[in-house]
């Protein structure tokens, strides 16, 4: 029988970072960006895209895995998938700042529409200080939000893998 390669994670995250490059750019250069529906498709494409890489993992290990190696996996290459597309995110930004100036300007529409005449000035300060710390924010709001979708798809990716870990750490399942 010949035994699958196994992707790394650098791998699996490298196929994760292409699939959103390309939605970023798409976004960006076909307009979308004040779409917020279109905003949900890259969570998507994380949760799903790191569901499918996991149980890939699972595969080509023949299940010999556990929960926990297979949550580890999905974790990894999510922490990889941060570092890639925050350096992606900064460069596209500091080449086209036409698309960072419509960003703050989209977000302040939203913050001034959703006000209340009593918060207005409120509403006026908090997107001073968020186009203040730009990239601040911006660098946070990747770390925080793929962390919680890498967590959510690498939790899917295990549960829904076959395993079947073989092993001298397994031997305790066999004590009658």
């Amino acid at each position: 029988m010949m035994q699958n390669k196994v992707l790394t994670n650098l791998n699996a995250a490298l196929i994760l970072f292409l699939l959103m490059v390309i939605y970023t750019l798409i976004i960006n250069f076909g307009g979308y960006q004040d779409n917020m529906q279109m905003s949900w498709i890259s969570y998507i494409i994380v949760v799903v895209g790191l569901t499918v890489l996991v149980i890939k993992y699972s595969k080509d290990a023949q299940g010999n895995v556990t929960f926990g190696n297979l949550f580890a996996y999905g974790f990894k290459t999510t922490a990889i998938l941060i570092i890639l597309f925050i350096a992606f995110t900064i460069l596209f930004y500091l080449i086209f700042p036409e698309y960072k100036l419509r960003v703050l300007e989209i977000m302040k529409e939203n913050t001034l529409k959703n006000a209340t005449p009593e918060n207005r000035e409120q509403a006026e300060k908090g997107v001073e200080i968020i186009q203040k710390f730009f990239w601040v924010s911006m660098i946070a709001g990747i770390l925080i939000s793929f962390a919680i979708l890498g967590a959510v798809g690498s939790l899917l990716g295990a549960a829904l893998s076959k395993r079947n870990p073989r092993g001298a750490y397994n031997d305790f399942n066999q004590l009658s």
